[in-house]
């Protein structure tokens, strides 16, 4: 019988985007799911080449429709207490749903505390009842640009930043390239693709070049609430706190 699951994320697509890990690891581990994924109407389009997910919806649309759900998995701080759920849902869990210890993970994931031993893909797991075995990232788009061997891409706002960067990392004779901005999340992989190596101090950027495979050096400006996962294939630099003065 088909496992009926609701996964919901309301949080920024820079979280997004590591917490769709926990996807392909519930269709590993849960072999016959039906898993809608609940986020916030700007960031429907997002999972559209996603196969592991068999549709995406509102919270709104959500609460409407008359359904049931073995499962309900909130993987991020807040949910509309108050929120009445048409749909019968048999479990709950995650945050708000008290069986998880909320303060312990709430401040990690909105940058208020930290928990550095545990990586954001480990504590996304978690939040569904799953242990970590290692899973990557499950965007499921493949880039429709070619990538150019000797260029390094830069994805860095400040312009002190920048220097250091040119400055103090050996780049291997490789051409330097400035990512452009690009708001659509598959453009901005496009865009990373033409790329063999992404220098940044974005974390949603370094997602998604993490999940591409591509090597990627961190530039670290605050300290960690978790730990971060490369594969090995990247390598984490704290920035001096004199290159911003």
């Amino acid at each position: 019988m088909t496992m009926r699951i609701a996964l919901a994320h309301l949080g920024p697509i820079s979280q997004l985007v590591p917490a769709m890990s926990v996807v392909e690891g519930i269709k590993k581990q849960k072999v016959d799911t039906h898993i809608s994924w609940i986020v916030q109407e700007d960031y429907i389009h997002i999972h559209k080449y996603n196969k592991h997910i068999d549709r995406t919806i509102t919270l709104e649309k959500f609460s409407r429709e008359k359904g049931c759900y073995d499962l309900l998995v909130n993987l991020w701080p807040f949910f509309p207490e108050r929120l009445k759920i048409n749909s019968v849902v048999k479990h709950s869990i995650g945050f708000c749903f008290g069986d998880i210890e909320d303060q312990l993970y709430k401040g990690p994931l909105i940058g208020n505390s930290s928990l550095p031993n545990m990586s954001v893909l480990q504590l996304y797991f978690k939040l569904c009842g799953l242990t970590w075995k290692g899973e990557g990232y499950s965007v499921g788009y493949f880039p429709r640009t070619k990538t150019r061997k000797n260029r390094v891409g830069i994805s860095v706002a400040n312009a002190n930043l920048r220097n250091y960067v040119l400055e103090n990392l050996e780049l291997e004779n490789m051409k330097v390239w400035y990512i452009p901005y690009r708001k659509n999340i598959f453009r901005k992989m496009d865009e990373i693709n033409r790329c063999k190596k992404v220098i940044t101090d974005d974390l949603f950027t370094f997602h998604l070049t993490v999940s591409m495979r591509k090597y990627v050096y961190y530039l670290k400006t605050h300290p960690l609430t978790l730990a971060i996962e490369t594969f090995g294939n990247g390598e984490i630099y704290t920035v001096p706190l004199n290159v911003f003065e």
